[in-house]
């Protein structure tokens, strides 16, 4: 099964030359200089407390796609946030982000996604409309305090755009000048083009792994590991040691070309297909990667798990065209399902492991990042000047490669 033609990037031209030229003299695009950043970041509860505060609290996070809040009643539940949140869409279309905290007692409102006309809590049954506002209490002459319309669920930061849904995990913060599409740049015009609009969800994973959070973002930020590591899974399939990566804002863009990307060469640019043959990873800072494959779309959501740094959440949705999934079709999804999560958890997440246990030693002041591994850099040099922390040592200031 193959969308080829149908999901593309918005300018071909910032990245296919590029990436042919170096294919062609098969050496990798480069940096100016080298960059490192302190093995500390990954270990360290006051640096983790930092991230939380700047970061992890106050800037949008992708929650999901519009096709998971598919008509009115519809809710889906994040729990990793830091604050439990839930997110509804209304009779009007509306969408509402809400924390998902009863105003009686403390039970969570809703248990998981779902559809209903309100959210009603489990344990005492008040229910609440599903703009948050409290709609009925049982035995409300106890609770003379407590109006109806009154009282409601503190309400989240929230946009729907471009059949993306986001949400600022702060309650009754105000929305900070991150909110995409504006803050994404030239990145928003990709993320149109490939229609995720059209897109329905077809699985969810949830990994809970013993690594930073970051360690999670970075795996995805080189592919001078591909022919090493992944020798024997996805490896063949790309171009080892060669990207093409920019940075807009503080999100992060890399293009990851396919061999079969030198069939590019000669075809005008009316008929540069990126991604039939690349894979593109979009880090939606600071914890998201969402990577868009030939046929489908990956998002990777990471958070860490309580006050410890060497412990992560990690959930992975596949997001599909939208229509009528055949025998054949739930086939290929099964198939690059199994080959992602074998690819992943057994190389990726278990060398991570690996690493942060080799880094909780404190044998290791810093890690490095070679020129040949651009997108790295740009990440932790996103990450350095939202955390007001200082610059990662010798972080080249490119913003493009």
């Amino acid at each position: 099964m193959s969308a080829e033609g149908r999901f593309r990037v918005a300018e071909p031209s910032r990245v296919v030359p590029k990436l042919l030229d170096h294919l062609a003299r098969r050496e990798p695009l480069r940096a100016e200089t080298c960059a490192s950043v302190p093995a500390g970041h990954y270990t360290s509860r006051k640096h983790l407390q930092v991230e939380l505060d700047t970061v992890l609290r106050r800037w949008p996070q992708l929650v999901g796609l519009s096709c998971e809040l598919p008509e009115p009643g519809s809710r889906i539940v994040r729990d990793d946030m830091r604050v439990p949140v839930v997110v509804t869409r209304d009779a009007l279309g509306e969408v509402h982000a809400l924390v998902n905290v009863c105003r009686h007692r403390g039970a969570r409102v809703a248990e998981a996604d779902g559809t209903s006309r309100r959210l009603t809590c489990p344990y005492h049954a008040w229910s609440y409309d599903l703009d948050g506002a409290l709609a009925a209490v049982p035995d409300a002459p106890s609770f003379p305090g407590v109006a109806p319309g009154a009282c409601r669920l503190p309400t989240l930061p929230v946009i729907e755009w471009g059949g993306t849904v986001w949400v600022v995990p702060e309650p009754d913060g105000p929305a900070p000048a991150t909110m995409p599409p504006e803050a994404l740049g030239p990145m928003s015009d990709d993320l149109l083009a490939y229609g995720l609009d059209e897109f329905q969800h077809w699985r969810r994973h949830r990994f809970d792994l013993q690594l930073n959070w970051k360690l999670v973002v970075d795996t995805f930020l080189e592919p001078y590991h591909f022919a090493s590591l992944h020798g024997r899974s996805v490896g063949p399939i790309f171009v080892s040691n060669l990207c093409a990566a920019d940075r807009f804002g503080s999100h992060i863009r890399e293009v990851l070309p396919r061999r079969s990307i030198a069939d590019l060469a000669g075809l005008p640019e009316a008929d540069w297909e990126v991604v039939s043959h690349s894979a593109i990873v979009n880090v939606l800072f600071p914890n998201v990667v969402a990577v868009m494959q030939v046929d489908h779309l990956e998002t990777w959501r990471v958070y860490p798990q309580g006050n410890e740094p060497g412990s992560s959440i990690c959930e992975l949705d596949f997001y599909i065209p939208g229509g009528r999934v055949t025998e054949s079709a739930q086939r290929h999804w099964e198939s690059n399902w199994e080959l992602t999560i074998r690819t992943v958890l057994q190389e990726d997440f278990a060398m991570m492991a690996g690493v942060q246990r080799n880094l909780e030693c404190g044998q290791l002041d810093h890690l490095t990042f070679g020129r040949n591994e651009p997108a790295l850099a740009m990440y932790h040099q996103a990450l350095a000047e939202n955390c007001n922390m200082p610059d990662s040592q010798e972080t080249s200031s490119h913003h493009s490669l």
